[in-house]
């Protein structure tokens, strides 16, 4: 099963399965997962699990939406890619791994070992 590995600064990362077919995030609390930020769109992203396929959509998101560094409106995501929304990287995982982040280790360390 695909998971979201979302990790913010000065915060613990926190792991989130993709159990529905949609998944949308943004600032709005009706959203399944809330990112409090004001780079953040009320409704900012969908992902979408189609067959064994996971979509990113962007929702017309006022700032945008990074993928891997590159701005996208839509795409298919692969295990290990970051989406990057507002103050937030969400690393996409689709092989079940163990996983701990080193206390001492940095959100630019993370994505450079990436």
């Amino acid at each position: 099963m695909a998971r979201l590995l979302l990790m913010r600064k000065n915060s613990a990362p926190k792991q989130i399965e993709l159990s529905a077919e949609r998944t949308l995030v943004g600032r709005d609390a009706s959203n399944d997962l809330r990112i409090d930020h004001p780079q953040v769109s009320r409704h900012h992203v969908e992902f979408r699990v189609e067959g064994g396929t996971t979509w990113l959509i962007d929702l017309a998101s006022r700032n945008g939406t990074r993928v891997n560094g590159r701005r996208v409106k839509h795409c298919v995501l692969q295990h290990g890619d970051v989406v990057a929304i507002g103050d937030c990287d969400i690393r996409f995982l689709t092989r079940h791994t163990h996983f701990e982040l080193p206390k001492d280790l940095s959100l630019t360390d993370w994505n450079r070992a990436a």
